[in-house]
């Protein structure tokens, strides 16, 4: 006759067929040998083959097998350059032919656009119609694909990321990524299109919005940001850049991409002029976009003393700082920091240079622009 269990003996047992339901011994009395039956080491072999040895599937900035995540602004290319890197990859063999753009953040003629790329690229379009309730809808998808063993076939375009959960809800997004993690740990791929904060933080750069869950819980994350922007006869060349907020395996730690934004709104156009900036040219981008946004947060201040500086030709310090103080309002330490921040050469970038005048003073004069 089997020995009574006792009621902590039975929540221990429940406890441990909840975490895994396929346990041999269920009715163990021992604690331990339960806890042993929740091990992997016996499905090592199956997990190898599962997994993906750094095979990239959005430019080098993706992994298969892994959750990335892409923060933007509206309107900041994150979709376009996504969906563009994807198909050279479809067209590459390395994200296969299951890569699914879940696409709930579009207008009408945006979801023609993107399917007729598809068409032509080898990724489906699912719509928000195929997907009303896109939670529920994913998370049913993903147990599918996982009993059926297939997820290791697929890639998804999570687009974007609010229309699935409450991305302010900790609980919410939490368990979304666990959907996510169900599934890459099953060997599928997830690319989630995120938004960034309306507040810009350090250098100009976004942030993303939402609770901290989806950052926590994903493998790879990059926030993009607008570089710059430059009209020409075809339109406007946008310059965007990667920036990498977090990795798991050998991603890039940023990247540079242009594209053309037409007048005609051609969004065939747009994507086939969606391009790599490599090396030096992506530095001098940096470096530029660096430079403008110092200019911008100094503007007031510049044009105080430039204004004052083409009156008079040249002025020692303390007569600028004083005159800039008094028609500005500003302290004498932002003006002073402002007045040797942009003390260089022309060449090195400076909007005035100094000279050294009576008793030791520094005399300042406008530069000749390049």
């Amino acid at each position: 006759m089997s020995e009574q269990l006792s009621a902590e003996d039975i929540k221990y047992q429940n406890f441990i067929h909840e975490m895994n339901p396929n346990i041999a011994n269920k009715n163990s009395n021992s604690i331990l040998e339960q806890l042993k039956s929740l091990s992997i080491n016996g499905e090592v072999e199956e997990m190898r083959k599962r997994a993906k040895d750094a095979t990239f599937v959005v430019g080098q900035l993706a992994l298969a097998g892994q959750i990335t995540v892409f923060y933007a602004g509206p309107n900041t290319g994150k979709t376009l350059i996504s969906l563009k890197l994807i198909a050279e990859a479809i067209a590459n063999g390395t994200a296969g032919e299951n890569v699914y753009h879940i696409n709930l953040d579009d207008s009408f003629a945006g979801l023609i656009e993107k399917t007729d790329l598809g068409n032509r690229h080898g990724y489906y379009v699912i719509s928000p119609e195929r997907f009303s309730n896109p939670n529920v809808n994913f998370s049913e998808l993903v147990d599918r694909l996982t009993v059926e063993g297939v997820a290791d076939k697929t890639v998804f375009i999570l687009d974007t990321i609010k229309k699935f959960i409450d991305v302010m809800n900790k609980k919410a997004s939490s368990e979304f990524m666990a959907t996510c993690r169900k599934l890459t740990s099953a060997g599928g791929t997830v690319i989630a299109l995120a938004h960034i904060n309306k507040h810009k933080g350090e250098n100009d750069s976004g942030i993303p919005a939402g609770t901290s869950d989806v950052l926590d819980d994903c493998d790879c994350a990059y926030v993009i940001d607008l570089i710059s922007e430059e009209k020409s006869a075809a339109g406007t060349t946008r310059t965007v850049e990667f920036r990498q907020k977090k990795s798991r395996g050998p991603v890039a730690e940023s990247a540079v991409y242009t594209y053309v934004k037409n007048d005609e709104g051609d969004y065939n156009r747009m994507f086939n002029s969606v391009q790599q900036v490599n090396g030096n040219d992506a530095d001098e981008l940096r470096a530029k976009n660096a430079r403008q946004f110092e200019l911008n947060q100094d503007a007031d201040i510049i044009n105080a003393i430039t204004s004052y500086l083409q009156n008079l030709g040249k002025a020692n310090k303390a007569t600028v700082i004083n005159h800039v103080m008094t028609s500005k309002e500003l302290s004498r330490r932002k003006i002073t920091a402002c007045l040797e921040r942009w003390d260089q050469s022309s060449e090195e970038g400076g909007l005035w240079t100094t000279a050294k005048g009576p008793s030791n003073s520094s005399i300042f004069t406008l530069n000749t622009p390049l």
